[in-house]
């Protein structure tokens, strides 16, 4: 059955998991558009789709219909043109949304460093740039990530769709600056800081030991008690008076470059 009124109690449900605070109380993300949903739906975390007829329309599309409908835990609810504009974020939709089970929190972390690599995001507000990293840390084989308190939630839509669902697949953890620096003494991670003053050139830098590399805010870089309680500071040297890289971009030269030197991949 078609639902075609925008007052569906599963419209309705859908539309709250906008807010962080109920997707915190939920437990529940959002997910749209084919591809982000065909990565998530390897990792079994869909609970239930929401799609419109252009979606069975191809054939890629009622592939992934079908592997969906055959899943017993998965609700699967076709909508109108109309109904499906109200619950998507994008201009542009692909007729296809998913409502995903968050990911359990990590709380032994000790298991979960296997490289011995963290990446530390200090207060990323943009949510596309902190997909971005996720995404890039994914991609890099780091251990997980950190988020210092007042970084933006990695379940919000925009997030989650810059990670192109890594955000599902990576360990991730939330703490104030004070746990990350207990962590970092605990696992004997060196806290290695992206800043200008007293820094060398990252590739100067010895990067081949366990380490947990701190990623600032987009405005003001790193916080000073983090910086104060740092092993090493590295910055990227730029040309032609560019003043400064988009947050994700730094994010992506660091990190490769830690696992680079750790010989991750």
């Amino acid at each position: 059955m078609e639902i075609s009124s925008t007052q569906n109690e599963r419209i309705k449900f859908v539309k709250k998991l906008y807010r962080r605070r109920y997707r915190d109380e939920s437990g529940f993300y959002l997910a749209e558009g084919l591809r982000l949903v065909e990565d998530l739906y390897k990792t079994s975390s869909i609970c239930e789709l929401y799609y419109t007829k252009r979606l069975a329309a191809s054939e890629r599309g009622r592939q992934l219909l079908a592997q969906i409908q055959a899943e017993q835990n998965t609700k699967v609810y076709l909508c109108t043109e109309k109904v499906f504009a109200e619950i998507c974020d994008t201009d542009t939709d692909q007729g296809v949304l998913a409502v995903v089970k968050k990911p359990n929190p990590v709380t032994n972390w000790n298991s979960q460093l296997k490289q011995g690599v963290i990446v530390v995001v200090d207060r990323i507000r943009d949510p596309g740039n902190l997909g971005t990293i996720i995404r890039t840390a994914l991609a890099a084989g780091v251990d997980g990530l950190w988020l210092v308190s007042g970084t933006v939630d990695p379940f919000n839509p925009k997030a989650v769709r810059g990670s192109m669902g890594a955000v599902g697949r990576i360990a991730l953890g939330t703490m104030t600056a004070r746990e990350c620096l207990e962590h970092c003494r605990v696992f004997e991670l060196k806290m290695v800081a992206a800043a200008l003053n007293n820094a060398v050139r990252y590739y100067d830098a010895d990067l081949s030991e366990p380490c947990a590399l701190i990623i600032g805010n987009e405005a003001n870089g790193v916080q000073p008690y983090l910086i104060k309680h740092s092993d090493e500071r590295v910055f990227i040297p730029l040309a032609n008076e560019v003043e400064s890289l988009n947050a994700a971009a730094a994010a992506a030269i660091l990190i490769y470059d830690v696992a680079r030197q750790r010989q991750l991949i």
